[in-house]
């Protein structure tokens, strides 16, 4: 007995040093365990005490299951979060109740039981950044195992959204060169590049359950797994979801690997892409009797909450570096747009309680709209859509949930003979803004929060008449400046009521070096930048800070 706990004891510690490998390459998935494996199938009398500083975890006292299944959001290529507790999950029969599956990844073993048909393992120790091939992740049984190869430690990422985020990088490259290395064009992809995408888009990945229901799809519905970065894979993919990834590894030199989980429903309001809890929250939906589902509302809506219980549901329990969001355009109606930020910031805080163990507070990233003008060729012009609104109402996101941040736009797009500017091909330049926030959050790269945005509205405070309106902001570096060089500051707006620019001018200048002064000959309901559709930087808005980057727009009501 002393001598098979000391057995156990060294194994660990054998373990630990890296003296064992626990790498089963060479094993196919279905394959009986061999018995001369790391950790043993008998499970022995005294078993060490378990150390989560080194990941090993004490075996359970528990027969093995017969069979099981894992969860389709694994597969090999496959990213997993660096600094997290990192959890596998997956299903087997009800008869496999009370027994157990085993895992086994860079040294860490641990355990699950099976209870109702479902378990879930957690390998406990936090990882640094690991861009080698070779780490296979190994789950068995003493009759069955699977084994997932080549698995990446490092930031994983899901980019959720409707058209703009669903832009294929195919798209972007039928405007730029090929062989533009800077923006990516196709003839430069890094196939050796340490990253990996995920696609699960609505509209290639039928689930069979009923839209607008309570129901939830428990595992990925795709067919499709985690892939390398190369042309065949990258073309199909969300531009601005690739780019802001291979911006992040360029600018690290390929030491931090980045994993990207691409979900869109195009055309879709936020009221599609909600849990059922946020939606009976923050009422985005009601229940249909005819149809027997829920019905929400805003551009192309029908049925509630299902990109959620569909697409976005299998990966709750999966850590995650981060969210980067391009949704909104669907939400432009007065009624819906004044409430986008609570049911933003609503499912976000959500989405934190449910995917990490440790980082619960991870950063989300959400784009503001870009310019887009009107057609005035007299062709027909349903890409149009008036988003000015919208956009501010969306800044006002940054004001509500911590940590999030805005991926400042107003300086992307300037092509005023682009009447499709629904779609603007300004992925690159927000990609680009999106990444460097993340890589001055991370203090990777080099970069600092100033170089990579612009000011973001943090107050404001008013008048005792309501006709001035002290706004301060943060992410200022050296201090607020106009672009231009004007005294005066463009693009403020004040409210003659909740969410309703005034058409009346109003005057705004820089008195601080973190504050703005608006005012106006009329009472304030509140105040609003960058409401205008066709607004550009430079030209209408010229609010920057000392880095010359462009404030971020906002509507915030008194």
């Amino acid at each position: 007995m002393k001598i098979r706990r000391v057995l156990m004891v060294l194994l660990a510690l054998a373990l630990t040093a890296g003296l064992v490998s626990c790498k089963t390459g060479g094993n196919e998935p279905g394959t009986p365990t061999d018995q001369n494996t790391a950790v043993p199938t008998e499970v022995p009398t005294e078993a060490p005490t378990e150390a989560p500083e080194t990941g090993i975890d004490e075996p359970l006292d528990l027969p093995y299951a017969a069979d099981f299944t894992v969860s389709k959001a694994f597969s090999k290529n496959m990213v997993v979060q660096r600094g997290e507790h990192i959890r596998v999950w997956g299903w087997a029969d009800e008869s496999e109740n009370g027994k157990k599956v085993s895992g086994e990844f860079l040294g860490m073993f641990t355990e699950a039981e099976i209870k109702d048909g479902e378990w879930v393992m957690t390998f406990k120790k936090k990882l640094t950044a690991n861009a080698e091939l070779g780490n296979n992740m190994r789950i068995y049984t003493d009759t069955k195992e699977v084994v997932f190869e080549d698995v990446l430690v490092g930031d994983v990422y899901m980019c959720i959204g409707q058209s703009n985020c669903a832009y294929s990088m195919q798209n972007h490259w039928s405007y730029i060169d090929k062989n533009d290395e800077v923006k990516f064009g196709n003839k430069t992809i890094d196939k050796e590049a340490p990253i990996r995408l995920f696609y699960n888009s609505f509209y290639n990945t039928p689930t069979g359950l009923k839209r607008g229901t309570e129901a939830v799809n428990k595992d990925v519905a795709t067919r499709m797994s985690w892939k390398k970065a190369a042309n065949s894979t990258v073309s199909q993919f969300s531009a601005i979801g690739y780019m802001f990834a291979a911006i992040y590894v360029r600018a690290t030199e390929g030491k931090i690997p980045v994993g990207v989980i691409e979900i869109d429903g195009n055309g879709l309001p936020i009221g599609a892409f909600v849990s059922n809890e946020v939606a009976v929250q923050c009422k985005t939906d009601r229940y249909d009797e005819k149809k027997k589902y829920y019905v929400t509302s805003g551009v192309n809506a029908n049925e509630g909450r299902y990109m959620y219980n569909e697409y976005m549901y299998p990966y709750e329990r999966m850590a995650m570096a981060g969210i980067v969001w391009y949704q909104g355009e669907s939400d432009l109606q007065t009624e819906l747009m004044s409430k986008y930020a609570d049911t933003f910031t609503a499912l976000m805080t959500y989405m934190r309680g449910t995917h990490n163990l440790i980082n619960k507070d991870f950063p989300v990233y959400f784009v503001e709209f870009p310019s887009i003008y009107p057609n005035t060729t007299g062709a027909k012009e349903w890409h149009y859509m008036d988003l000015g609104v919208i956009r501010a109402k969306m800044g006002e996101i940054v004001t509500m949930l911590p940590n999030s941040y805005q991926i400042v736009s107003s300086d992307a797009w300037a092509d005023r003979t682009f009447y499709n500017s629904l779609h603007p091909n300004c992925k690159y330049e927000q990609a680009l803004r999106g990444a460097n926030i993340a890589l001055a959050l991370h203090g990777e790269g080099g970069m600092t929060m100033e170089k990579a945005t612009g000011p973001i509205v943090e107050s404001v405070s008013y008048s005792s008449d309501g006709k001035t309106a002290i706004i301060k902001f943060k992410n200022v570096g050296s201090g607020l400046k106009t672009i231009d060089g004007a005294a005066e500051v463009k693009g403020f707006a004040g409210l003659t009521a909740a969410n309703n620019p005034s058409k009346k001018s109003v005057t705004a200048k820089i008195v601080g070096t973190d504050t703005v002064e608006v005012t106006a000959s009329f009472e304030l309901y509140g105040v609003a930048y960058n409401c205008v559709s066709e607004n550009f930087f430079g030209e209408s808005i010229n609010l920057a800070n000392g880095e010359g980057n462009p404030a971020g727009a906002f509507m915030l009501n008194r």
